[in-house]
Order: structure tokens, then C-alpha cells, then sequence
């Protein structure tokens, strides 16, 4: 059997380091914990210069998006499902992931299946097999599946997060309709300016004959119109637009943008519980599973799907060995928790009632973001509506300045009793 070197926290959160012998990865990961330790790093000892098997929490600093994947929502979620029900059967990993990979009609999850069956075979953890998948599989995500591993709750998990990604997909349908009517606004404006001055120029430039005749006037009208007004106006727009996207393409940003919601308190909402559900369900789960309250703190930051939540709870250190805080200190500092509930969170703490407290306030915030989901596709809609009415009075606007303010000149032209 192979050796393993492993660097782990022991109850007190004091770091420990050595070698221990197993037939696997896993198998590692149990010896430790009738040690009560909880491995960090697992490499091979002969190995020293290679990747770890188990990686350490490491915030959200990675070169992998912290949230996107390119996986449509619905997939992943069926992806997660079908994972939960064989592993909830008693199915070995390895054989799960093969089957799976027979199943999924993505290529990419396909091919990502297939290696996971693969490495599980070999007995590299289910997380660390994620990262070589950095498109497919966000931060937050396998942040999950590091935490769900060292608590051994792999099955709950993965029905959570299906569950996230569920809703995550009426967000990305909606938004999609609004970006994409957004878009025709903004490309339609300059068309609807131009149109208007374009009548009055071809008016200025027929000086009689017949339909034919008039229409080329009125040809020519528009496209000198579009290139002296239409073109200028719908590059800027073009490039606010392109300024927009450059913005938010910084995870940073667009994980605040989405927290502000853009001024609509629906879509934040539902974003704000669903990152507080996950912390609170993940740091219950690992406070039940006896992991002491830095590590299970960090590692349930790490699968906080909001970036910029996230790194606020990462940057809270709740100490080590004696001077270990309990994890309702990190509830209080991070400031994201009314008083009452960091009160609760204390109380559980005293009573030996923390992992029930925790998923008590847990449930709650999924029934604030179930109850915010529901009302989402009502507050796409007021969206919807708010550009169409946008877009109404700015084209109106237009035209009555492009049409209005110099119909009346033109026709004294074209009647010859200007002056």
C-alpha cells in the first residue's frame, strides 16, 4: 500500500503533519479522522513534488471563474441529481461517474464523467478531479464537494446545490430575454432618429416628378441622416455598451452588481439567501461532523456561490487551538446577520444545539430565496415592461425632435416661401 504524506487540523484547529499508510485517497482520509484529524493535503510520499489529492481551502484566490460555468443550469442540475440518487443507492463513486457519463448528453460533462470514474478509481477525491475542470465546474462548486467530502454528507449536498442550480436557470432565462431586449433597444434608437430626419431631408431634396422619384429622394434623405446622426450616436452606444460589459466581466464587480440587484430588491435577494443558505447549511453540516470552527468556517466560505459574500466571510479568522473563537463569532463579524440570529447562533453554541441551530437558520433563508424565486419571473417582467416604456418615450422623443422640429422648415423650402 501506498504512503501518504499529509499536512490536517486535529480538534483544536493546531496544524499536523506526517505519513500515514493506505490503500487510497479515502481511505487515508478515514484513518485520519479516527485520529481525529481532518486532512488538508494528501500527496504520495515518493511523490513530493506533485499535485495534492486533497486540496487545501484556499479562499477564493484561483485562476478559475468563481462562478460561471458554461454548463446550461438545467443540465448541471440533472447532472447532480442522477449523482445524488446513485451514490444515496450504495454506488461506489467510479461506477457512478461511469454511468453518468452514458447519460449526460453534454459532451464536455461526458468527457468530465468519464475522468472523474477514472480518478475515483484510483481514490483521488471527487474535488480535486473537479479542478481540472475549471470551465465546467465553478469555485464555489467544488468548494462544495471539498466541504461536503470532509463531513460526509455528499448525497445532502449534491441535492442543495441541484436544487440552486434549478432556480439558477429561470434567472438565466429571464435575463436573457431582458439583455437581449435591452440590446434591441439600444440598436433600434439610432434607426427610429435617423428615419425621422431622413423624411424631412428627402422632402428637402424631391423637387418634383413622380413616386419613384420620391422614394429615392427619401433614400438618400435617410442614409445622409444615418451617417451624420445615426452612425455617431449608435457607436457611442455601442461602446457604453461595451464599457458595460468590460465592467462587469470583473467577477468582483458583477458579484456586488448582482448583490445591489441593479436597484430591484428581488433579484438581490434572492441572490443574498441563496449564498447564506449554502454557508449556513455547509458550516452545520461540518460543526455536526466534529471539524473544528476555523476549518469548517473556511470551508464553508468556499461554497458560498456569491463571490463578493465570499470573500467576506473568508477574510474572518476565527483563530486556532486555545484561541479559537466559536462560529458564531464568525456570524458577527462578518455583518451579514441580524443580531437576533447571531444571538441564536450563541445560544446554540452554549447548549450543544449549534448544528441544529444552524440549519434552522438555514431553512429559513432557503425559504426567503424559494419565496424570492417564485417572485422573479414577476420582477423580469416589471423589467420588461420598464424598457419597453423606456424605449417608447425615448423613440417618441426622437422623433418628434427629428420629424416635428424641422417638418415645418422643410416644406416652406420645398414650397419657397422661406426666407
Amino acid at each position: 500500500m501506498p504512503t501518504y504524506r499529509y499536512h490536517a487540523v486535529d480538534g483544536g484547529g493546531r496544524a499536523v503533519s506526517g505519513k500515514i499508510t493506505a490503500a487510497d485517497v479515502r481511505q487515508a482520509q478515514q484513518l485520519l479522522r479516527q485520529r481525529g484529524l481532518i486532512a488538508t493535503h494528501l500527496t504520495i510520499a515518493d511523490t513530493p513534488d506533485g499535485p495534492p489529492l486533497v486540496s487545501q481551502t484556499d479562499g477564493v484566490a484561483s485562476a478559475a471563474a468563481w462562478e460561471y460555468t458554461r454548463v446550461p443550469p438545467y443540465v448541471m442540475a440533472s447532472w447532480l441529481q442522477q449523482l445524488r440518487m446513485m451514490l444515496k443507492a450504495g454506488m461506489q463513486p467510479a461506477l457512478a461517474f461511469q454511468e453518468l457519463s452514458g447519460r449526460v448528453r453534454y459532451p464536455e460533462l461526458q468527457r468530465a464523467s468519464l475522468q472523474f470514474a477514472q480518478e475515483a478509481a484510483r481514490g483521488v477525491a471527487i474535488s480535486q478531479a473537479m479542478e481540472r475542470f475549471p470551465q465546467l465546474f465553478p469555485r464555489f462548486m467544488v468548494g462544495a464537494f471539498r466541504a461536503a467530502e470532509a463531513g460526509g454528507y455528499l448525497p445532502d449536498m449534491l441535492e442543495q446545490l441541484a436544487a440552486y442550480f434549478e432556480q439558477r436557470q429561470v434567472v438565466r432565462r429571464w435575463s436573457r430575454l431582458t439583455l437581449g431586449c435591452l440590446g434591441s433597444t439600444v440598436l433600434l434608437l439610432p434607426v427610429v432618429g435617423t428615419v425621422s430626419l431622413g423624411l424631412v431631408a428627402g422632402l428637402r431634396r424631391f423637387a418634383g416628378g413622380d413616386t419613384g422619384a420620391a422614394l429615392v429622394a427619401i433614400g438618400a434623405g435617410v442614409g445622409e441622416s444615418f451617417l451624420r446622426f445615426g452612425l455617431p450616436l449608435l457607436l457611442i452606444l455601442l461602446a457604453l455598451m461595451g464599457l458595460g460589459y468590460l465592467i462587469t466581466s470583473s467577477e468582483r464587480l458583477a458579484a456586488r452588481l448582482h448583490l445591489m440587484g441593479a436597484g430591484f430588491s428581488t433579484y438581490a435577494d434572492w441572490v443574498r439567501a441563496q449564498a447564506l443558505t449554502h454557508y449556513l447549511f455547509h458550516l452545520g453540516r461540518l460543526t455536526q461532523a466534529g471539524i473544528s470552527p476555523a476549518t469548517a468556517h473556511q470551508l464553508a466560505a468556499g461554497a458560498v456561490p456569491n463571490r463578493a459574500l465570499a470573500e467576506t466571510l473568508t477574510q474572518i479568522d476565527l483563530g486556532r487551538a486555545k484561541a479559537a473563537a466559536h462560529v458564531d463569532a464568525a456570524l458577527e463579524r462578518s455583518g451579514l446577520f441580524p443580531i437576533e440570529e447571531v444571538m441564536m447562533a450563541r445560544t446554540g453554541a452554549h447548549t450543544g444545539q449549534l448544528p441544529q441551530t444552524l440549519q434552522y437558520l438555514a431553512d429559513r433563508y432557503q425559504t426567503h430565496a424559494d419565496e424570492r424565486a417564485q417572485s422573479l419571473p414577476v420582477f423580469f417582467r416589471r423589467v420588461l415592461f420598464l424598457l419597453a416604456l423606456l424605449s417608447m418615450a425615448a423613440g417618441s422623443a426622437l422623433l418628434m425632435w427629428g420629424y416635428y422640429g424641422h417638418i415645418f422648415e422643410a416644406v416652406d423650402q420645398f414650397m419657397g416661401v422661406s426666407e
